[in-house]
């Protein structure tokens, strides 16, 4: 297995949208391209938020 190269990505919470603040600190390849970073990022912020839906009749 070959050491791959890391960087950290600081993924946070808009606090006058979200009304909470946090911070989630990831790891990814450090030859990501930016729309991998994003995808890793919102993965992360999904997470955060709890969501459903209700059927209209």
């Amino acid at each position: 297995m070959k050491n791959e190269s890391k960087i950290k990505i600081d993924v946070w919470s808009e606090p006058d949208i979200a009304g909470v603040v946090w911070h989630d600190i990831i790891e990814i390849p450090a030859d990501s391209t930016d729309e991998e970073i994003e995808s890793a990022a919102k993965e992360v912020a999904h997470q955060h938020f709890e969501w459903g839906y209700d059927i209209v009749k």
